[in-house]
């Protein structure tokens, strides 16, 4: 395992975003946990929204007072062939696991577990299916486990349920960002309900200068005057990209004007996406309205925010869906989102209030439509989702969440 660095913050900065009660709450479970020593692992320091969320997470739990590591496993480019299997089987996906798939993920979970020391931490957080198997080889002493998964595993493959099941039962609590994700007879007796967050300080949703939006609208490639659609997530069939050309497509019929951007970071723990993008690439033809972009042409968090900030609305078109960061993103900088009926996207987007639910290529066609028709209506659902991404979806309300199950498995 490798340890990951992270950059300084001060929970001070976000005061501003705070409600002053929900600041003395954190405050006050600070200076109680003040000296807890915590482990985050995962599988990626970067790419796609664990790694996101770590790097606002820790810092603010350091300022805190905790001692937070933050240590990501090593393992062959195999392994995460695997765990991406792995990854869409625990989202319903067909596939089988052989005894060789088992030998790998536990030799590769050894490898790992030789890392931890006894006595080290008091609290281990492991995130997803990658890490899952540690403690079944690792001697973490008495510290508290706990597995905080971030997919939808609310209608698993059996088969990949059971084997990782078998891991659970070191477990002494899970984390799911809906209750509903936790499949009945789960080997954990704790469950918590913590929702993702953004943070708002951030390169991808702190506020961009003229000069800044102007660099970044030339570096996408968008053509200004022109009304543009965004979608941002992993190239990913659960994302539905190619269901999103053929909603542009359609709309471009009315509006001849329109632009689309897909815009996807490639994340170390994902080999698939390779093969997504150029399918997209392929699927996308020749037309020049529609840009196809990644990390891998220099596209940063600065160029996504600008996106989702220029953008009349933004997509989400899942059709298996964990959470989608991209959703509290966009909503955070007022604009509306039109976004696949599943998962954690119902918890952000309220249908017809700062957005719509879409289940087909033809509900995202019709409800898209709506929003570029009327300016009013877009003007009045993006400040909504503002105000519901406010109250809800910022990483101190995460952290607050998190310091109260570290209390609660202490006590």
């Amino acid at each position: 395992m490798k340890t990951t660095q992270v950059q300084r913050k001060s929970l001070k900065d976000y005061e501003p975003f705070i409600e002053s009660d929900l600041l003395e709450n954190i405050l006050q479970l600070s200076s109680e946990l003040r000296g807890l020593r915590v482990l985050h692992v995962n599988a990626t320091s970067f790419g796609g929204g664990v790694a996101e969320i770590l790097h606002t997470l820790i810092p603010l739990m350091k300022d805190c007072g905790l001692t937070v590591d933050w240590k990501v496993i090593d393992a062959p480019s195999r392994f995460f062939d695997l765990t991406k299997r792995m990854h869409n089987a625990l989202q319903g996906k067909e596939d089988r696991l052989s005894d060789e798939d088992r030998n790998l993920f536990e030799n590769v979970s050894k490898d790992n577990a030789s890392f931890i020391k006894p006595g080290e931490y008091d609290i281990a957080v492991i995130h997803d299916p990658q890490p899952v198997g540690l403690p079944a080889f690792a001697d973490f002493g008495s510290c508290r486990l706990v597995w905080r998964c971030h997919i939808d595993t609310s209608s698993p493959n059996r088969v990949f349920w059971d084997y990782l099941n078998g891991f659970l039962s070191y477990y002494n609590a899970a984390i799911f960002t809906l209750k509903d994700y936790a499949k009945d007879g789960i080997s954990i007796d704790k469950i918590y309900e913590i929702p993702p967050s953004i943070d708002p300080l951030s390169n991808k949703n702190r506020e961009l200068s003229k000069e800044e939006m102007q660099q970044a609208l030339r570096k996408l490639g968008i053509e200004s005057g022109k009304p543009v659609i965004t979608q941002v997530s992993r190239f990913d069939p659960w994302k539905d990209p190619l269901g999103v050309v053929d909603a542009y497509r359609k709309l471009k019929e009315r509006f001849r004007e329109l632009q689309l951007l897909l815009i996807g970071s490639m994340a170390s723990d994902d080999p698939e996406g390779w093969k997504i993008y150029e399918d997209l690439l392929r699927y996308s033809g020749m037309d020049y309205d529609i840009k196809v972009l990644s990390n891998f042409q220099n596209i940063s968090d600065i160029e996504v925010n600008a996106a989702q900030r220029v953008s009349k609305v933004v997509l989400q078109k899942s059709l298996r869906e964990g959470f989608a960061l991209t959703v509290s993103e966009a909503m955070w900088k007022k604009t509306p989102v039109v976004g696949g009926n599943v998962g954690g996207i119902p918890l952000q987007v309220h249908h017809g209030i700062n957005g719509y639910l879409v289940e087909s290529v033809e509900d995202t066609v019709e409800y898209t439509g709506r929003i570029l028709d009327d300016p009013g209506l877009a003007k009045e659902m993006g400040n909504k989702g503002y105000e519901i991404v406010k109250k809800d979806f910022l990483s101190t309300r995460h952290l607050h969440q998190y310091l109260q199950l570290f209390r609660d498995l202490t006590n």
